[in-house]
């Protein structure tokens, strides 16, 4: 099936930095349509199932988690994801679908900040796979 929870995705990606079996570092990529407001509770549960799933197959010691290809433009529960993930073995990329939305989520309404002033987020994957080899 392409399309799960009102047309959002998931797939995982895994990228071993050294010659064993064990994942060093798990991608977990989301694409498709955050729906407004709490409209889009579904796809914040669609989102934080994969992110915990991901976690118990592959035990990883690092996740990207990757919303640059999700269309997001409000929502408090959004957060939630955000919340999630651990700054000390993780980041998060966003993209041009969601970069100002999720800014305007961290920092308040009239903010004049970039989200990925932060150290936790990323517009760049390698930049974001980068700092995580350095964690």
């Amino acid at each position: 099936m392409d399309e799960t929870c009102n047309g959002m995705n998931c797939e995982f990606f895994v990228l071993n930095l050294r010659d064993t079996l064990l994942i060093d570092i798990l991608h977990i990529k989301f694409s498709g349509i955050y729906r407004p407001g709490s409209i889009g509770k579904s796809e914040l549960g669609y989102m934080t199932g994969n992110y915990e799933l991901g976690k118990a197959v592959w035990r990883p010691f690092k996740i990207v988690i990757d919303i640059s290809d999700v269309e997001y433009e409000w929502g408090d529960d959004m957060e939630l994801l955000l919340d999630i993930s651990d700054p000390k073995s993780s980041v998060i990329i966003v993209g041009k679908k969601n970069r100002k939305a999720i800014s305007t989520l961290m920092f308040g309404m009239d903010t004049e900040k970039d989200i990925v002033d932060n150290k936790f987020f990323f517009d760049d994957l390698e930049m974001g796979i980068e700092k995580l080899k350095r964690k």
